[in-house]
């Protein structure tokens, strides 16, 4: 009982060393040369859950797999870089950052009209 207080009290002591992950944690979610992300909630998962086909599975089953997709996208700590990989490779198919392929192609769109707003000194 006493070395846990011992330990509780020197976390107090030193919060801030508790709060703040050190550089070579936070390097890990860095994508690597061959677009693995590290860390990726769905490094473990099937990937045909990222890549539903309304043909083969039917679109009861697809749809089903891509809503389960998206939540285990959403509480993914790279799933930021995850989706500005896809959306730099203008990946065609699949789940990614948790946005399907017409969804990344909307956020795309919006992205260049604003884009052309700005270069054309109109505003948003």
């Amino acid at each position: 009982m006493a070395q846990l207080r011992s330990i509780i009290s020197g976390a107090t002591r030193t919060p801030h060393l508790a709060a703040r992950p050190e550089a070579t944690v936070l390097a890990e979610y860095r994508p690597n040369p061959d677009s693995d992300l590290r860390g990726a909630a769905c490094a473990d998962s099937d990937t045909a859950l990222f890549f539903p086909d309304p043909e083969e599975m039917g679109p009861e089953t697809a749809e089903w797999a891509e809503r389960r997709a998206k939540m285990m996208c959403a509480g993914c700590p790279v799933k930021s870089m995850c989706l500005a990989d896809a959306l730099e490779r203008r990946e065609p198919h699949g789940i990614f950052g948790g946005l399907n392929e017409r969804e990344r192609n909307s956020l795309l769109r919006r992205a260049a009209r604003s884009r052309a707003q700005l270069t054309a000194g109109g505003a948003l």
